[in-house]
């Protein structure tokens, strides 16, 4: 049997009419129940996707498609009897079913005929005058699954879930089958056999196609050609038709669609049937699971925010495929329809982001369109593409990133906090943006700017969680330890990341073996934290430390002044914490310093103090690493050059055989305060002779010192920046040059 491919372009991934479109093209084709003969017009039709068009792979060509849709194509049986405005009650449209409801329609009509005569006559039975309350729906419903076809049964299957004596409906498909006070079904009736005010696609005596049906179906597959649309409603499934062109700008207006394109996006609709199932894995009642749906994130796309969370119903990821499949492959995969994350069923969009990105979707599947289901115009739902999300053949290594927010649920839990009625507007706003940060993480070609934002984005939340009674009254605790990854992939070899991952790397050194209650954090000039547990994967605050808790809140200095300011503040604070803890040395020891050229780069014009403030906020709280070396050229100014040897270690000093054995360097007193008043070379003159009391000499004195344009203020902020030993014996050699270097005998 020989087998040509078809490429639908009136089938494309948005709208979502467009994709139903597509699986209702492939399900009828593939059904004997949607077909008069009893036959399946091609019962091993498969189905993919490639560039952003639908394909169908078939032994049928394109006359014998549009043939079977013309001539063979018997729609299936899709009825809410359930709903006002379905065509079964009083004032209802009749348009369609009262064509549908006669005796004696032509063949391709007897299903759907004879699905409306049982609805009728269960509503009859019980006496219906008008659709049934809540409370009497659900009996009704089971009814109806007694007495209704296996065909009609699909429909059911799809639109809603009878879970107990609780109904569900999957967004998909409304509530119910209708969006407000448009019926779905009841449209789809009326596109088949209307006689007014628009032409049915078919003469419901005789099956026979209408004027302009061929020119319709040719358009609404192979997007050729414009016949005359129907000014009919469309609902929720494409946007850009609902409510006319002039709806997005806030007028109202009628809908103009083609009358192909939503009997066959309903017929799609059927693929996605829902199954009632208990979620052992949270704590809320059962309901209905539906294929690929979950609950509004409003992040990861410039059109949504938190705010349209509460006028959303829910996500829907449309599954893309490359591979042909068949028609009962792709029913088994949307019927489990299921994203897992970390052996969970995933919620939100942000979880699914993060299955995607995960591997946590298999099956086939390359890729997503994601869906939000949102309030627009005022009053109806409309389908909103929220762009389009690949599946690569290996894990993000991003994605592996992310998880390190999931110790204790801490992401879950901060961003469960910003979702209450009570949650402060500011608070809102910084969750939306790590959400939107997180999101771009999960992108299958992310890149280091993009895992830098998640960065700013933790240090900016964590910022307001220290001000903020509600989160603290809520338990939130600090962020978990992030792992050294975020730091090297984060990475994009600039300095102002450089000098802040240097920063950030202060408290971690721990050559002595020293207890982690006596380092001291560069989180901790942040948020009053509990100091040995800011090197474990857990973190608290300092006031939840059991069971004592250690006074660290003089070592919050980092304010709203400048970069400059609140460097110098933190390297008075650490002295000040050396005498006051009783520390054998200077607290100014890092895991990973930064390079001499790097703090150059940061004493002159044009480094971006406002950027490396926000990475160092997020930096804090990830485990530091070293970075590559990345040579630049440069030339240190002499007053950094002489000042910077005194706030080093003297551990440092002794085991880079720098100062004479047994020497201590002490910080003369006052020095960082002429510093900051801006009076250098009396601060240099000072270290100067620090230095040579501790044997270690200078050619130089205060007549030859070069500012080189340098303040004080940053000259005191650089003197923060821890230096690697390279960098410190280049400063020796310019500053301090000696004939040899001291050997550290006993």
């Amino acid at each position: 049997m020989t087998t040509s491919t078809i490429a639908l372009s009136g089938c494309t991934p948005t709208p979502l009419a467009g994709y139903l479109k597509a699986l209702g093209v492939l399900r009828l084709v593939a059904s004997p129940s949607n077909n008069v003969t009893g036959d399946a017009a091609d019962s091993e039709v498969r189905g993919f996707w490639e560039n952003d068009r639908f394909h169908l792979r078939t032994r049928l060509n394109i006359d014998m498609l549009m043939r079977f849709f013309l001539e063979d194509y018997a729609p299936s049986p899709i009825i809410a009897p359930w709903n006002g405005g379905s065509g079964f009650y009083p004032g209802d449209n009749k348009n369609g079913i009262e064509p549908l409801a006669r005796t004696g329609v032509a063949p391709r009509f007897v299903s759907l005929s004879s699905a409306i005569q049982i609805a009728s006559d269960a509503i009859e039975r019980q006496r219906f005058t008008s659709r049934p309350e809540a409370a009497s729906k659900p009996d009704f419903i089971a009814t109806l699954r007694r007495c209704l076809s296996d065909s009609a049964l699909n429909w059911l299957d799809a639109v809603l879930a009878l879970s107990g004596s609780r109904l569900n409906f999957p967004p998909l498909l409304g509530t119910g089958g209708n969006d407000g006070r448009l019926d779905f079904t009841n449209n789809f009736m009326c596109r088949l056999v209307s006689e007014r005010p628009s032409a049915g696609l078919f003469d419901v005596l005789t099956g026979d196609p209408t004027a302009d049906t061929e020119k319709f179906l040719y358009t609404s597959l192979l997007a050729d050609g414009s016949p005359g649309l129907h000014t009919v409603a469309v609902g929720q499934f494409s946007p850009g038709s609902a409510g006319g062109p002039n709806a997005t700008t806030g007028y109202e207006g009628v809908s103009h669609v083609n009358p192909w394109d939503f009997v066959l996006a309903l017929e799609g609709a059927v693929m996605f049937a829902g199954a009632a199932t208990r979620r052992h894995q949270g704590r809320q009642e059962g309901g209905a699971s539906f294929p690929f749906t979950v609950r509004p994130t409003g992040a990861g796309w410039g059109g949504v925010a938190n705010s349209d969370e509460g006028g959303s119903r829910a996500e829907f990821w449309a599954p893309m495929w490359k591979q042909p499949a068949r028609y009962s492959e792709l029913t088994g995969l949307l019927k489990e329809g299921r994203a897992v994350l970390r052996k969970k069923t995933v919620r939100d969009g942000l979880d699914f982001a993060r299955a995607v990105a995960s591997l946590g979707i298999s099956r086939g599947i390359s890729g997503f369109q994601r869906y939000g289901f949102v309030m627009r115009a005022g009053k109806a739902y409309l389908a909103t593409p929220l762009g389009l999300r690949n599946v690569e053949e290996r894990a993000s290594d991003a994605a592996e990133l992310i998880n390190d927010l999931d110790v204790n649920n801490w992401l879950g839990r901060v961003r469960r906090l910003t979702r209450e009625k009570s949650a402060p507007a500011r608070a809102r706003i910084l969750v939306n943006r790590l959400e939107d940060a997180l999101f771009a993480m999960t992108e299958a070609h992310v890149n280091s700017r993009s895992i830098q934002d998640s960065i700013g984005a933790i240090g900016d939340l964590v910022g307001w969680m220290t001000l903020s009674r509600e989160a603290l009254e809520k338990g939130l605790s600090p962020p978990p330890r992030l792992s050294a990854n975020w730091v090297r992939k984060a990475d994009d070899e600039t300095v102002e990341y450089r000098v802040a991952a240097a920063l950030a790397s202060l408290g971690w050194e721990d050559k002595t073996n020293q207890e982690a209650d006596t380092r001291i954090s560069m989180a901790a000039h942040f948020a009053s934290v509990n100091l040995p547990s800011m090197y474990k994967v857990r973190r608290q605050w300092d006031f939840q430390a059991k069971p004592k808790p250690q006074d660290n809140k003089a070592l919050v200095v980092w304010g709203a002044g400048g970069f400059q300011s609140n460097l110098a503040a933190v390297l008075e604070r650490r002295l000040i914490e050396q005498s006051v803890r009783k520390l054998g040395d200077k607290p100014l020891d890092a895991s990973a310093p930064a390079r001499l050229d790097d703090i150059t780069a940061f004493l002159k014009p044009g480094f971006d103090d406002a950027r490396c403030a926000r990475l160092l906020a997020g930096l804090v709280w990830a485990r530091p690493v070293p970075l590559q070396f990345v040579k630049r050229r440069s030339i240190v100014p002499f007053a950094y050059a002489a000042l910077k040897p005194v706030f080093i270690s003297n551990r440092t000093l002794a085991e880079e055989k720098l100062v004479p054995p047994r020497s201590q360097i002490p910080i003369p007193p006052g020095l960082i305060t002429r510093l900051r008043k801006g009076d250098v070379s009396v601060a240099v003159r000072s270290a100067l002779a620090r230095m040579r009391a501790s044997g270690v000499t200078s050619p130089f004195d205060s007549a030859t010192i070069a500012n080189a344009g340098t303040t004080g203020t940053r000259l005191t902020a650089a003197l923060l920046i821890p230096l690697d030993a390279h960098g410190l014996k280049t400063l020796m050699e310019r500053a301090y040059p000696q004939e040899k270097e001291f050997e550290n005998a006993a």
